[in-house]
C-alpha cells in the first residue's frame, strides 16, 4: 500500500511540475487578452476616427473575414486538442510520464497561441472602427478558449487516463 501511495504522489508532484509553467503562461494570455479588450475600449470610446483609411464596405468584408478566420481557429483548436494529444506521432508507448508532460506542453503552448490570436484579431478590427460591441466576442472566445486548453492537473490526469485506456499503459492514479 505505501509503495502506491508514493508512486500516486510522485506522479502528481511530477503533474503540478510540468504544468506549472504552462498554467502561469495561460494566466498571463488571459491578463493579456483583457488588456487587448480594454485598450479598444479606453482608447477608441469616444472616437469616431479610424485609424486605417479604409472604405466601409471593405471594414465590413474584413469583419466578416475575421469572424470566419476566428471560427476556423476555434474548430481547429478544439479539434486537434481531442485528437493531437494522443496521437502516436506525439505520444510514444515507450515515453515516461514526465516526457509525455513534456510533449503535451509543447502542444498546450502552441494552442493557447492560437486561442489569443482571436484575441488579436478583435484588436485589429478594433482600431479600423468597428465598435467594441461588435468585436468583444473575439476577447470573450480567445479567453475561453485558452481557459478550456490550460493544462489544470484534473484535466491532466483526464488525458492520461484516455491514453492509458487507447494504450493499455499504466501511470497508477
Amino acid at each position: 500500500m505505501e509503495n502506491g501511495e508514493s508512486k500516486f504522489k510522485e506522479n502528481n508532484r511530477i503533474i503540478r511540475e510540468e504544468t506549472k509553467k504552462t498554467i502561469l503562461i495561460s494566466f498571463a494570455m488571459v491578463i493579456s487578452v483583457v488588456i487587448y479588450a480594454l485598450i479598444p475600449i479606453l482608447l477608441l470610446k469616444n472616437s469616431t476616427v479610424k485609424l486605417f483609411g479604409i472604405k466601409y464596405a471593405t471594414i465590413t468584408n474584413i469583419y466578416n473575414a475575421f469572424n470566419i478566420l476566428a471560427i476556423m481557429i476555434v474548430i481547429s483548436i478544439l479539434t486537434v486538442r481531442k485528437t493531437i494529444y494522443y496521437s502516436p506521432k506525439f505520444v510514444k508507448d515507450s515515453m515516461s510520464l514526465k516526457d509525455i508532460l513534456k510533449t503535451w506542453k509543447k502542444l498546450d503552448i502552441i494552442l493557447l497561441g492560437l486561442g489569443e490570436s482571436v484575441s488579436i484579431l478583435g484588436i485589429i478590427i478594433s482600431f479600423m472602427g468597428v465598435p467594441f460591441n461588435r468585436t468583444f466576442h473575439f476577447f470573450v472566445t480567445s479567453v475561453l478558449i485558452i481557459l478550456i486548453v490550460m493544462p489544470v492537473n484534473w484535466k491532466v490526469r483526464d488525458k492520461l487516463k484516455i491514453l492509458e485506456k487507447q494504450r493499455d499503459l499504466y501511470f497508477d492514479f
